[in-house]
């Protein structure tokens, strides 16, 4: 299990490759503390894949970069410390 950065500038790569699925943990740290994941092919071009304003637990496909973001419309920001979110690589 990993924990994504907070930090929109940093992907993460799943070691897995690209087809598997893993599954993806929000913790989240309070009311205005949302976190949103996106996903990338290419690591440049980035789209939505959740948006997380509480805490849960979802089933992803993998690609090949991953990157939270405090914005559903834009890849920018840092999350808040108090919101945390993993992914565990299943298969």
């Amino acid at each position: 299990m990993a924990q994504l950065s907070n930090d929109s500038a940093n992907a993460y790569n799943p070691k897995m490759g690209d087809g598997s699925r893993g599954v993806v943990q929000c913790v989240h740290g309070g009311s205005t503390h949302h976190a949103y994941l996106y996903g990338s092919i290419n690591g440049s071009d980035y789209v939505l894949i959740e948006s997380f304003t509480s805490s849960a637990l979802k089933e992803v496909v993998l690609c090949p970069y991953f990157k939270i973001s405090t914005s559903a419309s834009s890849v920018t920001g840092t999350v808040n410390a108090a919101t945390k979110v993993y992914i565990d690589e299943t298969r």
